[in-house]
């Protein structure tokens, strides 16, 4: 049983949504004729359908207001005149008919006196929406005349003001029948489409700035437009140039047009150039207790930093006219290289053709020799007191004075020259680590070579981990 019910409900329902949308879309319309008023309902698209769905048929001389060929309004009205109607008159927003004389002989003042209008100052008479004066005798009869009042407005042009009368509708047609001449180009406010009822109390103003001839330079071309406006900016945007992002104008947007028409527009455009460069790392040193005196571990190896440059460049036309710092900024930090150096302290023995010896640092340097008058300053000269005050002997070493006052009276044991003590200080080559090996001049024995040196106990308090 609930199949059969929605078998039928489907197709009624559809039936119902058909009917209520044809009533809903007919549009009420209503026919004035002799006198008497008829309203319709109907989905005609043009008055002449709406005509032949009243049965109505005109004579080939006889018009509707509006036109046959017009599209039907929601709730229009349509004039139709009966056979002796004649010519509609429109006059202060009611319609009448006249008839026209069989010889056409007749002014439009005569007919419309016929038709009771006597005509008062300032209206204007219509003729199927051209302008006649009320003296001019028609050769045709007009399907339509019109009459309208003439609507006061004051004219600002050029800072000077003047008053004209004329009915309109519109801004536009009011100027034009007040004999004013736009160009294409000139700017007229309020617009010309504007009805004049719109514009409030009469008199109305209407301002017109008139447009005149411009050479714009943009983009590299000279173009030629005729344009309206109070400003740059406004003879620009009305002759189709925009003015974008950075670009400007000469003269300035905000600025009177120039006197000679000459504007140029500068096309600017900005870039932001980055550029990187290295930042040099530091090295650090730090002590390793795990690790032996005199030797380097590197802890963390070094990494150049990046540091970057803003630059704000700018174009104008193309050109490049500046170039503007932005600031710098670090991107990528240095990092630094850390190498330790060993502080353990380790005791070690050694055989020696001199006996066996007990050190806690071994390390190579260069050593050379020296005697009493063998000190190689010049002029020559023999001395034989050393730094430390001592009567030069052999068994002493001379070191550079900042080891001398490091190692001063230090026992040391040097591979091929045997034991000894620091007591002298001079200059030598330039080598990384130098002695100079003490002779009486006697025994002077030439030295020009490495060799190793032992520091001996027992290990002084102050040990210097890093050899300057």
């Amino acid at each position: 049983m609930m199949n059969i019910h929605r078998k039928w409900i489907v197709p009624a329902l559809t039936v119902f949504l058909l009917l209520a949308g044809y009533l809903v879309t007919l549009k009420p319309v209503f026919l004035h004729r002799n006198g008497e008023w008829t309203r319709m309902l109907t989905h005609a698209s043009t008055v002449a359908v709406v005509l032949r769905e009243a049965g109505i048929v005109l004579e080939d001389d006889k018009r509707t207001t509006p036109d046959a060929g017009a599209p039907v309004q929601w709730g229009m009205t349509i004039e139709v005149p009966d056979s002796n109607a004649g010519i509609a008159v429109s006059y202060h927003g009611g319609t009448s008919y006249v008839g026209y004389p069989g010889d056409g002989k007749i002014s439009v003042r005569e007919l419309l006196e016929r038709a009771g209008i006597r005509l008062a100052d300032g209206e204007w008479v219509f003729a199927d929406g051209e302008p006649v004066r009320p003296d001019t005798v028609l050769a045709a009869p007009p399907r339509v005349l019109a009459i309208r009042p003439a609507v006061e407005f004051l004219l600002l042009e050029d800072g000077q003001t003047t008053r004209y009368a004329a009915p309109g509708p519109t801004v536009g047609e009011a100027l034009w029948q007040a004999g004013i001449t736009l160009h294409a180009a000139d700017q007229v406010v309020p617009a010309p489409a504007t009805p004049l009822d719109s514009l409030g109390p009469a008199p109305a103003v209407i301002e017109v700035t008139r447009s005149r001839p411009y050479e714009i330079l943009a983009d590299g071309k000279s173009v030629s437009a005729r344009a309206a406006g109070k400003t740059v900016g406004e003879v620009l945007a009305a002759a189709g140039f925009a003015l974008t992002g950075l670009d400007y104008s000469i003269p300035a947007e905000g600025e009177p047009p120039p006197p000679d028409g000459r504007i140029r527009i500068v096309r600017v455009r900005e870039e932001i150039l980055r550029e990187q460069s290295q930042i040099e790392f530091e090295r650090e040193t730090v002590p390793l207790p795990d690790l032996e005196l005199d030797q380097t571990k590197v802890v963390q190896g070094g990494a150049y930093g990046i540091l970057e440059s803003i630059l704000r460049i700018r174009y104008e036309d193309g050109v490049e006219t500046a170039r503007i710092s932005e600031g710098r900024q670090i991107v990528l930090p240095p990092q630094n290289r850390i190498v330790g150096y060993g502080t353990q302290v380790v005791v070690r023995s050694a055989d020696t053709p001199d006996g066996p010896i007990e050190y806690y640092r071994a390390i190579t340097v260069y050593a050379t020799s020296y005697s009493p008058c063998r000190l190689g300053v010049t002029p020559p000269r023999c001395n034989n007191i050393t730094h430390s005050g001592k009567t030069l002997q052999k068994g002493m070493i001379a070191m550079v004075l900042r080891w001398y006052y490091l190692f001063q009276g230090q026992g040391v044991y040097v591979e091929g020259y045997g034991p000894a003590t620091v007591e002298d200080s001079g200059v030598g080559p330039n080598a990384p680590y130098w002695i100079d090996l003490a002779y009486l001049d006697d025994e002077y024995v030439a030295w020009h070579q490495n060799t190793t040196l032992y520091f001996l106990t027992p290990v002084p308090a102050n040990v210097p981990w890093i050899l300057p």
